[in-house]
């Protein structure tokens, strides 16, 4: 199969989504990057955890004051366009209204252990910990490598007691069963900020993997994700003005110049709010929403008044607990483990690829490509031992082919 084809495999056929818009790095096939460029190019939108933690400190939260000089921040520095100061307001006070809303929550709940999917760089291990919660923060390598150390030196001794760090795809059923380890106790599986970002099969996909993590251990799966940005520009229509277009279009530009890449685009956000609970009732779970109001309390940004003003303002969004109606079924047992192996043959590059083409697998491709394919005229990929492929996966197909027709040097692709 060639490079720039798709697996044939219908029962997990990739949907071009998150990812197609790409940074400008550029790297020469002959140059073998370091594992961690690899990674921030094969998955862009860890830059806007980033984003976050630094205007969770700009808040004034004492945690992420203490994390921001370990996690490289002077990186986004100056990225994505510039916004008036009265939107760099509700940009800090909107953060850590989302901050206690997902908090909140997962603490009005009773589960012993919370599964932040994907944790970022936030400081919500140190808060879960000081509750007494078990916290799992699982995310992308490029994250994790930067929050050991970074927790290592800013958490207490007991608070690294109850937290841990690990890589995992928040796709893949056994990537995050794996990353919990031991644990045999009810989770709450949090996620703030990752569902728009995903493409229509990556969210299937998501969905049969917590499904299935649920009906193992019970729990429930909180996410705020479909109001996020109506909760923003709530705020700044209480606070600043109640014509909020204007804002409304700097902050989805916002996101964009942060992460390059397409986000909104799957079935929780391109219909109304019954279409996606129905979309997520077909995945097999109860759904019961809620008013985000009752989560906004606490906030350091603001008075008790305007604390007051901001829950009114939000009183129509809505945050989801999700727990299991029906089992989904266990399609990822048959996935074989990832392998990707290269030869070459009379001036062709050979790769074969197997399993998971995800954001932990997929900067293996690209390492293997770029190894390679400066010793060679051509390049064949062969994809039919590929059961799953993410935006991630697309993204390096795409990459490659790019370089390849236009032989020029390996950059991400853009629309």
């Amino acid at each position: 199969m060639h490079k720039n084809e798709s697996p044939k495999n219908p029962r997990k056929q990739p949907a071009i989504g998150a990812g197609d818009r790409g940074l400008s790095l550029k790297t020469e096939k002959s140059n073998i990057m370091e594992q961690k460029e690899l990674q921030k190019i094969v998955n862009p939108i860890y830059t806007t955890a980033k984003g976050t933690v630094m205007t969770l400190a700009t808040s004034g939260d004492q945690n992420a004051i203490a994390l921001c000089p370990h996690l490289e921040i002077e990186e986004i520095m100056g990225k994505g366009p510039k916004a008036p100061e009265s939107f760099k307001k509700i940009y800090v006070i909107g953060q850590e209204v989302r901050f206690k809303i997902g908090n909140n929550a997962v603490l009005h709940r009773k589960e012993p252990v919370v599964v932040d999917l994907p944790s970022g760089y936030s400081p919500r291990g140190f808060v879960m910990a000081d509750a007494g919660r078990q916290y799992y923060g699982l995310d992308l390598p490029a994250v994790i490598d930067l929050m050991k150390p970074a927790v290592r030196k800013t958490m207490s001794d007991a608070q690294r007691k109850q937290v841990r760090y690990a890589a995992a795809d928040a796709t893949g059923y056994q990537s995050v069963r794996d990353a919990l380890g031991r644990n045999q106790r009810e989770i709450c599986v949090i996620t703030e900020g990752l569902l728009g970002y995903l493409s229509e099969s990556e969210l299937i996909s998501m969905c049969r993997a917590v499904n299935r993590l649920l009906s193992e251990f019970g729990g429930c799966w909180i996410t705020a994700d479909r109001g996020m940005l109506g909760i923003y520009s709530a705020i700044y229509g209480a606070l600043i003005n109640p014509d909020t277009a204007a804002f409304d279009a700097r902050i989805k530009s916002k996101g964009v110049g942060m992460a390059d890449v397409r986000f909104y685009q799957n079935s929780l956000f391109t219909g109304s709010g019954d279409d996606a609970a129905a979309f997520l009732k077909a995945q097999g779970f109860a759904v019961k929403a809620e008013s985000v109001s009752r989560y906004i309390h606490g906030l350091r940004t603001v008075d008790t008044a305007t604390e007051k003003r901001i829950a009114d303002a939000c009183a129509a969004m809505d945050i989801w607990t999700l727990t299991v109606a029906a089992p989904a079924e266990d399609i990822e047992d048959a996935d074989p483990p990832f392998a990707v192996d290269a030869d070459t043959r009379d001036d062709v590059l050979l790769i074969r690829v197997q399993g998971r083409l995800d954001t932990l697998t997929a900067p293996e491709l690209l390492k293997t490509y770029l190894a390679h394919s400066e010793m060679t005229g051509k390049t064949d990929i062969d994809l039919s031992g590929v059961t799953y492929v993410s935006s991630a996966g697309e993204r390096v197909l795409r990459m490659i082919g790019k370089s390849y027709r236009q032989a020029e040097p390996l950059t991400q692709p853009t629309d």
